[in-house]
């Protein structure tokens, strides 16, 4: 029996992609990898349930946005400086899980 493609998104990439992406700049500043974990975690439970229909740009940029608002407490003149890297971080989730997924090799680090 084979696993549906794409396969619905895991906390385990969010938190790969989230690092990645590094919408704040945080981590070549020094800190730590798990830096975004709370985000990563509110990212998941949000999307974790959605059809991979549901899994687009367009759906993942009011869910990312939403979730940094309330993280950082960012208003819409605060949010402006990251919303090009969480409309990134959109491209990227919906490049892995969204209805126009194709497989994807992760490279090692």
């Amino acid at each position: 029996m084979s696993k549906p493609w794409p396969p619905p998104p895991d906390l385990e990439s969010i938190q790969d992609l989230v690092r990645a992406a590094d919408p704040e700049g945080h981590i070549p500043e020094g800190a730590p990898a798990d830096e975004y974990e709370p985000e990563e975690d509110a990212i998941f439970s949000f999307i974790a349930h959605l059809p991979t229909i549901q899994l687009t740009v367009e759906n993942l940029n009011p869910i990312i946005e939403q979730v940094w608002r309330n993280s950082f407490a960012y208003d819409d003149e605060a949010l402006a400086s990251s919303r090009p890297a969480l409309q990134s971080l959109a491209e990227q989730i919906a490049r892995f899980f969204g209805p126009e997924a194709t497989p994807q090799v992760r490279q090692q680090a």
